[in-house]
């Protein structure tokens, strides 16, 4: 099999670092062949032996054009997000883009167009389609396990403004587009669609500075849902904590019930489905294979994004999607400053 050639243009901000040591791990089938950074110098003591020898370019036009890749890695400051994904899928070359890839949903609707226009292929920073208790969860909701869809429910608690300095970039509305919404609830309104296959069709949201920093985004949320398929869901979101977090997933329908304490690993099924009808609750320990880099999750999702540039499968993933989880967040902040139900 020959090698994929990947490259990596931003390469300290967020994961890159993380997303560096998990492409290291895939050295069978992908090549890293180019870094871009705007401050090489800087970032250079950050890397470990093993890509010593990588070269830096100048710019990203020279990565695209002199280092050949077959697909680059873009992890930056949101501001230069959409404009380094566009010209990377300008170049006909496949795009992977660190989460949450722009200030406002709009941004991208170019990059969406030039990968529909050059058949490229698309992966990203939400790697909880990969776990696998999200694919349990995706398949028993899909064979109608549950029965009509009532709600979902995700609750999200983090560290605390405080212990993150309020002086990072992401709490600044101008860099970030919103507060824990834009830069971590992200993750759970995609993945809300993606274990049900529904979508948002309606937003409730309270948002608040609980914590009182001097920020002027919101350290905590509390977002109600109404989905197309007629079910309700809610987000419940906060940089509460002195350290620790609290991650737990439900789900509910007329024949049934999910419970993922994703901390714990467990998750809990109870179905009145007549297949089921010999065990109709029951429990499934997976914990998530110790990886290094980004975790096991992020090892799948590039291994699928190397895949489906290989026209082996799917990489789970387009620029609409994206997006869509955005205007799910816009929706939220309209509907907090409005105090009205938003429409999408």
């Amino acid at each position: 099999m020959k090698k994929l050639r990947f490259a990596q243009a931003g390469v300290s901000l967020m994961h890159a670092n993380s997303y560096r040591d998990t492409l290291m791990l895939l050295s069978d089938e992908i090549e890293l062949v180019g870094f871009y950074d705007p401050d090489p110098e800087g970032v250079k003591p950050n890397l470990k032996e093993d890509v010593q020898d990588v070269p830096f370019y100048d710019s990203l036009g020279e990565l695209l054009s002199q280092g050949k890749p077959d697909a680059v890695m873009v992890s930056t400051y949101l501001k230069d997000m959409p404009s380094w994904m566009l010209q990377v899928a300008e170049a006909g070359v496949h795009v992977w883009g660190e989460k949450p890839y722009a200030v406002h949903s709009s941004q991208l609707e170019p990059v969406a167009e030039a990968v529909r226009k050059n058949n490229l292929h698309f992966s990203c920073g939400y790697t909880w389609r990969f776990h696998p208790i999200a694919n349990l969860i995706k398949r028993t909701w899909a064979a109608g396990l549950l029965g009509k869809p009532y709600s979902i429910e995700f609750r999200f608690l983090t560290s605390s403004v405080a212990r993150r300095d309020p002086q990072n970039w992401y709490f600044s509305r101008e860099n970030a587009g919103g507060g824990i919404l834009n830069f971590l609830g992200c993750h759970w309104f995609d993945l809300m669609r993606y274990m049900t296959g529904a979508d948002v069709a309606r937003v409730a949201a309270i948002e608040a500075n609980v914590g009182g920093h001097d920020i002027d985004v919101e350290d905590a949320a509390a977002v109600s849902l109404g989905f197309d398929n007629g079910m309700i869901g809610s987000l419940h979101a906060g940089y509460f904590t002195s350290g620790d977090g609290e991650i737990s997933i439900g789900l509910r329908g007329s024949l049934g019930w999910i419970k993922w304490d994703v901390d714990e690993g467990v998750c809990t099924i109870k179905s009145e489905h007549p297949e089921w009808s010999g065990a109709p609750i029951r429990s499934f320990d997976i914990p998530s294979a110790q990886v290094p880099g980004y975790g096991s999750e992020g090892r799948a999702s590039i291994k699928a994004f190397a895949a489906a540039i290989r026209g082996e499968g799917s990489s789970r993933y387009k620029v609409e999607e994206i997006i869509r989880s955005l205007q799910i967040i816009e929706a939220a902040h309209a509907s907090a400053a409005e105090g009205k139900t938003v429409s999408l």
